[in-house]
Order: structure tokens, then C-alpha cells, then sequence
């Protein structure tokens, strides 16, 4: 296995005599040098491209054979359509229907790894930008013997550092956009390689939300491999509604976290409440206990319009796209 600790290498000389001549103004530059630090020996697909895990992938899509149930009979995704796909018939790209079924699973995939992954990308950015590249990844110390399982077994790497999680998301990112032009007219026409790309979709997202999670618990200090981590209220009931209420929804920790941070610092921590819908709302109450969370983001039209909240604070996914024109309605701010 690699350690992903990396270090720039740069040496500068003004001027340098040898026995060949002099030397002045030298300038040389190593990117990056990866210290060898585990005795283990390393698995055969570090940072696996599309096709390094195909093979695999097969065996698995031929023995677990892909099941369509066609929600629409026509493809209506390029300018040679509306093409009629029932039967046997192909459209104008030469696609039946098990590819086109197959092509959107995969357009939906990368829609959902591409989310998770453009989140754990701002979410690093800022942590990097407010505790440094050299902040240690901690998600339990002693008590956990693998930081990074999904990462470690996907990249064969270990991060020490929140700049080592940047590598990682390069690694991502150029995942999602090579699947992403897959999904092309032209580019594909066998459902089962679409299948094999949709599984590596799903792991890379399982890759990237693992990097958002671990830069978080490390750099704010979530509960850590803690057995003992204290249970928090849920449901629309438990909010204290004589109070002014702050509601927070999305999926991106860090406005939140600036919240609490503001009213604990300016000592009104007690007299506001702080409630919140989805990812944000669970991972707020992570940093802070007393935080409430009143549901998934299917109540989140039912909380905004029992008049509750008196600010509304969004980040992103989670979110109706009508929330300003609903706050709106009861005269939250947004």
C-alpha cells in the first residue's frame, strides 16, 4: 500500500561551480515524491480506471442478469428522437431498449456521484482554507485501526492529512466526467458494459462520500468511534417554538456550523433554537447536541409552512426548489 504522504520537491540555485562550467539560476522541480510507508503489498487496480474492473463486473452482470421494467417506451434524449424503442426496435443511435433503460441508470448514477463528490470537494476547500492542509485526519484515533476503508480499498492509499483528500477527489472527478461521456449519443450500445459503468459509479460515489465524512469528523470535532455519543431529539414536536427558530436544510455542514459557533460566541446559544431537515440537520447535531432535527426532506414543505421558522438558511442539495417562493409565504427571511 502507498501512504498518500506527499511532499513538493524544489530546489533553487543562484549560481554553481563545477569542473564543466558554472551553473547560474537552476531551477528544479519534482512534483510530488509518495513516501513508501506500509509493508503491505499493494492490490493490482489502485485508482481504478473504467475498464480495470470491467472484467469483474461481467462475470457478476451474466450470473445477476440486469431486469428491465421500461417506464417509458420512447427516448427522448438527443435531436434524432423522439425514437420508438418498443419490441425489438433500435432508434436512430442504434440503441434498443435494455442499452437506452440501462443508459439512464447510469445518467442517474453519475448525477448522484457527481452531487456527493462536488460537496465533499467544497467541503475539503473550506476545511483546508480555515484548519490547513496539514490538519491530521482523525476519526477515532486508537480506537479505529482503518480511517479510510472504502478509500484504502478502492485507491489502495492512506490519507493522514486534508490535503491528502484533494488527491482523491482529482482521482473522482475525472471518473464522473469519463462515465458522464459514456452516456453520449455514439458512445455505447451494450447495456451490460452501461451496467458495469453504473457499478463503478457507485463506487466512486461511495468513495467520495466517505472523503466529505472523515474531513468533517476531523476537522469539527464530530463524535469519534464513540460509544457513548449523545441522542438527539427528532420530529416536528420537539422544537421549542416560543424561541426564535432557525431552520437549516441541505446537505453541507459548514453554514451551520457557523451558526452555532455565532450564537454560542455571543452567548444567545440558549435562547435560539437551531433545527434543520436531511444530511445538515443529522450532521449539526453531530457538532452540536442540543441542535434539533425535525425530519427528512419529504416534511420539509409541511415544516416551512406551520410558520415555525423565522429564518430559513439553505446550502445545498435537500432543498425544494419553491423554498423562497414558500418562505415567502409566512415572511421568513431565506
Amino acid at each position: 500500500m502507498r501512504s498518500l504522504t506527499k511532499k513538493e520537491f524544489l530546489v533553487k540555485i543562484e549560481e554553481l561551480k563545477t569542473d564543466i562550467g558554472i551553473l547560474k539560476n537552476l531551477e528544479l522541480s519534482i512534483g510530488k515524491i509518495i513516501e513508501e510507508t506500509w509493508k503491505e503489498k499493494p492490490g493490482p487496480t489502485p485508482f481504478p480506471s473504467i475498464t480495470d474492473l470491467r472484467e469483474w463486473d461481467f462475470k457478476l452482470l451474466r450470473r445477476y442478469r440486469p431486469f428491465y421494467m421500461p417506464f417509458c417506451d420512447v427516448c427522448c434524449l438527443c435531436t434524432f428522437g423522439k425514437c420508438d424503442l418498443t419490441g425489438d426496435k433500435r432508434g436512430a443511435c442504434g440503441l434498443n431498449m435494455a442499452a437506452q433503460q440501462s443508459r439512464i441508470v447510469l445518467l442517474a448514477c453519475c448525477i448522484g456521484a457527481a452531487t456527493h463528490i462536488a460537496h465533499a470537494r467544497h467541503l475539503v476547500e473550506h476545511l483546508i482554507e480555515k484548519f490547513g492542509r496539514d490538519h491530521p485526519i482523525d476519526v477515532g484515533g486508537v480506537n479505529v485501526e482503518v480511517e479510510a476503508p472504502v478509500t484504502r480499498l478502492v485507491c489502495g492509499v492512506r490519507p493522514r492529512k486534508l490535503g491528502d483528500l484533494e488527491d482523491v477527489l482529482d482521482y473522482l472527478e475525472g471518473q464522473v466526467t469519463h462515465l458522464l461521456s459514456a452516456t453520449h449519443t455514439g458512445q455505447e450500445g451494450s447495456n451490460l458494459d452501461f451496467e458495469s459503468k453504473v457499478l463503478h459509479a457507485g463506487m466512486i460515489d461511495q468513495v467520495g462520500m466517505e472523503i466529505a465524512d472523515i474531513a468533517q469528523i476531523s476537522a469539527y470535532n464530530f463524535p469519534k468511534a464513540d460509544p457513548d455519543a449523545p441522542l438527539v431529539d427528532i420530529g416536528l414536536g420537539v422544537v421549542d417554538a416560543s424561541k426564535p427558530v432557525i431552520m437549516v436544510i441541505g446537505h453541507n455542514v459548514p453554514p451551520a456550523v457557523e451558526i452555532v459557533d455565532y450564537l454560542q460566541e455571543t452567548g444567545l446559544h440558549d435562547m435560539v433554537e437551531v433545527t434543520g431537515l436531511c444530511c445538515t440537520a443529522i450532521d449539526i447535531t453531530r457538532y452540536d447536541p442540543k441542535a434539533k432535527i425535525v425530519g427528512p426532506i419529504s416534511w420539509q414543505l409541511r415544516y416551512i409552512r406551520s410558520g415555525i421558522p423565522d429564518v430559513i438558511v439553505v446550502d445545498e442539495q435537500c432543498i425544494r426548489a419553491d423554498s423562497l417562493i414558500e418562505a415567502q409565504k409566512i415572511k421568513a427571511p431565506l
